[in-house]
């Protein structure tokens, strides 16, 4: 019942959003930045790899998928680190499928109609840390993050050839801080467009890359360069399982997909 009511509310949000205006002409960089920030929530194509450079601090990480498409594993190293932190998920079950190994999830899927609705289950060591909803249609999705010490909230919304992200921080409280920005389409170029982040007023430039199996979208942010890598599901013929080790920094339950610092404004 509290997943359904959860997001029944996101659907008819996303509805009163969507009246707004139409999603006509979103290039490439602007469309895949909005299809890009969730985990589970994807249908044209699935994040398989990342890296990160900071300053000089590299790290990448992996993710693995069962035969299924469903997302099964996350793996992260540290580059400085010499140990593999694994990350599992299990799908519409019950806590009787933890394992009690460090970090686990499990996803249950309340889908209706045109609307995307995941809760995702935080565990450790068999311990509940909190839980994750979030929510997608074809130009609105919503996050919503609840742990022990914090309320995020998030809201991405696909107009024309822009995307607009509002977070809300310790959010439903009366101390909430918003913060909004910007992800504009570049007029001349496709295949470009620019992050104008509210919270230091600076303007990030991000590209997309297409190749063979997929795309990539490349952001540079001063001494910080991400890059994502998505496969094609549609092209997609068999899934890999063995991987190569990675490497990502341990506070990286702090990010969100994109590699921007959550809960910290």
């Amino acid at each position: 019942m509290f997943m359904l009511g959860k997001c029944n509310l996101l659907f008819f949000i996303s509805a009163v959003l969507l009246t707004l205006g139409s999603v006509a002409s979103a290039n490439k960089c602007t469309d895949a930045m909005f299809g890009a920030n969730s985990l589970v929530l994807q249908d044209k194509a699935r994040i398989d790899s990342s890296y990160f450079n900071e300053r000089g601090n590299e790290w990448t990480h992996k993710y693995i998928y069962n035969e299924n498409g469903r997302l099964e594993q996350m793996l992260f190293d540290s580059k400085e680190g010499s140990k593999t932190e694994v990350l599992y998920f299990y799908y519409d079950t019950t806590e009787t499928a933890l394992k009690n190994r460090g970090s686990e999830y499990i996803i249950l899927n309340s889908n209706t109609q045109d609307t995307m609705c995941i809760r995702l289950k935080n565990y450790y060591d068999g311990a509940f840390q909190g839980e994750q909803i979030s929510k997608r249609t074809s130009n609105y999705a919503s996050s919503e993050t609840i742990e022990s010490s914090t309320h995020w909230f998030s809201e991405r919304i696909l107009k024309n050839d822009t995307l607009f992200e509002i977070e809300y921080f310790d959010y439903n409280t009366d101390s909430v801080r918003k913060n909004q920005d910007l992800i504009i389409a570049d007029s001349t170029d496709d295949f470009k467009c620019f992050e104008y982040r509210g919270d230091d007023n600076t303007v990030n430039p991000i590209t997309y890359k297409p190749n063979g199996k997929g795309y990539s979208i490349s952001i540079d942010e001063g001494t910080y360069h991400r890059e994502f890598f998505f496969v094609n599901t549609d092209k997609t013929t068999s899934i890999r399982k063995t991987v190569k080790p990675v490497k990502m920094a341990p506070q990286a339950r702090y990010f969100d997909l994109l590699g921007r610092y959550k809960f910290s404004k």
